[in-house]
């Protein structure tokens, strides 16, 4: 149950307080999206590759999918969504100049012909609609999955003052819909409508290829789900035969995962090694196609409810989780097929992004360390105007990042508080006690965030600090709950107070670095205040 609303009286009608608090947190992260978004005028950072390409697209230009001289190191729904931006919004009148956008010899003409100079906020509007929508969706994630309002309210208001995830709303780069994107899936994943599910996931992979790391909470999710269904049903000594086939596929799928994916993480292409474990879990995959069979053509086992469940999972995943994503990820390429291209033409361009990211180990003057990230260690500068102080870089509200840490570790805390351990005569292990709806989504939230944190540590390539965006989202959600916890289930005397303080805090701190955020033109003195620490310059 989520916590019962308190009311307000205003004049002779009460209202909902939560419902203030929410509609509060919107108006913020709207008028902080919206507000200047024209600001810079010009394009900065990868906005020259990604409005540009939307633009080709818009005006069409069949070259837009070329994959050299062109943005198509990712999948085309960004540019696509900067296209229907930049098409409602119009072009700008630059009086002659050069707006950055072009800066390829081939495109010189289009520097200063107005056709091709287009208003920036027509190309940052799909983002900062993204920023807001993320928000909304961070909302509805943590009090699903805490059944809490108070969860719900202070995650989606930390999402909101983060600094990281406020400059990429306001850019015209993919990352913010990839937010907006993933906490979308997983709202719909842990709400159980699939569909919405799948079709969420599969845009999220249209429109930059990490969404897909996701993929780790929904198996996640999904076992833990059919799991509980499992051991609600009844059990039947006629299913055992076909359970015992289940059992050995499930065994060989886990561990050729288990074996092939840190390897090809470490080592980033496939081996002789990775191979044969992909093999097993092929085999295994084939041998639980055994066993369902089984089930499926068998009446009498197939009415059994542990056999529905077994048949409803192995219905869900394929059809939900791959075959629709998929359909929806290759629905965004229907722009490209209708400008004469063809599916020769999208696996090209498939494996030249595939190529060019897993070689991308080209030192940058921004990039960072994995472990970096959950400290706020080194920001990307976006945007610096000569002869000013105006500058743009993604830096994390400080207070998010490092009270994450101590956030995830009580959650792992407050996951396992009703589990014990023993170890018994022969080496045997005991566990007993109970794991709890509460518990069980406090564990899912630190492996989860865990695992796509570490999916980093040993890869290759060349790394920035919004790669940490999906694990992020994790880290929010344990804060989060942590605020939850001071203000419905602490004993301590000041218990809401401290959280109160916290989120004014939070709130302060974006304040205060607002203007480094958005190229906000401060003086020197101030300036000089925003670089706690040399790795912030």
């Amino acid at each position: 149950m989520t916590d019962s609303a308190p009311r307000l009286r205003i004049g002779s009608r009460t209202v909902n307080a939560y419902l203030i608090a929410f509609i509060a947190i919107i108006f913020f992260t709207g008028f902080t999206r919206f507000w200047r978004l024209d600001q810079p005028e010009q394009c900065y950072f990868d906005e020259v590759y990604f409005p540009t390409t939307g633009a080709e697209i818009l005006r069409g230009d069949a070259t837009a999918w070329d994959y050299f001289g062109h943005e198509n190191t990712h999948p085309p729904l960004s540019k696509l969504l900067m296209a229907a931006g930049q098409g409602i919004y119009g072009q700008k009148d630059y009086q002659g100049s050069d707006n950055g956008c072009w800066g390829d010899t081939e495109d010189e003409a289009k520097r200063t012909d107005p056709n091709w100079l287009y208003d920036p906020v027509g190309w940052r509007m799909p983002g900062a609609l993204a920023g807001l929508g993320a928000v909304v969706f961070m909302y509805l994630l943590a009090r699903t999955l805490f059944r809490s309002e108070i969860a719900g309210l202070a995650s989606s208001f930390l999402l909101a003052a983060d600094g990281l995830v406020f400059a990429h709303a306001r850019i015209g780069t993919p990352d913010s819909l990839v937010l907006f994107f993933i906490v979308g899936t997983l709202y719909f994943l842990v709400s159980n409508r699939w569909a919405l599910a799948g079709l969420f996931l599969g845009l999220g992979a249209a429109t930059k290829w990490n969404v897909a790391f996701i993929v780790f909470p929904i198996l996640l999710y999904f076992m833990w789900h059919f799991y509980v269904r499992w051991r609600e049903a009844q059990p039947d000594r006629a299913l055992r035969p076909a359970e015992r086939v289940l059992l050995t596929g499930m065994a060989l799928i886990g561990l050729g995962a288990a074996a092939t994916v840190p390897l090809y993480i470490s080592e980033g292409h496939l081996s002789s090694v990775m191979l044969i474990a992909a093999a097993a879990a092929a085999l295994g995959l084939f041998v639980i196609l055994g066993g369902l069979m089984a089930i499926a053509t068998d009446s009498v086992l197939r009415s059994k409810p542990r056999a529905q469940v077994y048949l409803q999972a192995a219905l869900s995943l394929p059809i939900f989780f791959i075959a629709l994503p998929f359909a929806v990820y290759m629905a965004t390429y229907i722009p490209m097929f209708a400008a004469g291209q063809g599916l020769e033409h999208w696996w090209f361009l498939s494996d030249e992004s595939y190529k060019f990211h897993a070689s991308l180990t080209a030192e940058h003057g921004w990039q960072s360390q994995f472990w970096q990230w959950p400290i706020n260690a080194r920001p990307v500068f976006f945007f610096v105007e000569g002869g000013t102080h105006s500058k743009i870089y993604n830096l994390g509200n400080p207070l998010v990042y490092w009270m994450s840490l101590p956030a995830l570790a009580f959650s792992v805390w407050q996951g396992v508080k009703f589990i014990r351990i023993r170890i018994e005569e022969g080496s045997r292990i005991a566990i007993w006690g109970r794991l709890g709806e509460t518990q069980a989504a406090l564990l899912f939230v630190f492996i989860c965030w865990l695992v796509l944190w570490l999916f980093w540590a040993t890869n290759p390539r060349t790394l920035f600090s919004y790669h940490y965006i999906p694990a992020f989202v994790f880290a929010v959600l344990a804060l989060g709950y942590v605020v939850h916890w001071l203000w419905n289930e602490s004993h301590f005397d000041r218990s809401r107070q401290i959280a109160i303080v916290f989120l004014v805090a939070v709130g302060v701190t974006f304040v205060y670095f607002y203007p480094h955020l958005a190229a906000v033109d401060v003086p020197q003195w101030l300036d000089n205040q925003y670089y706690w620490f040399n790795s912030w310059r």
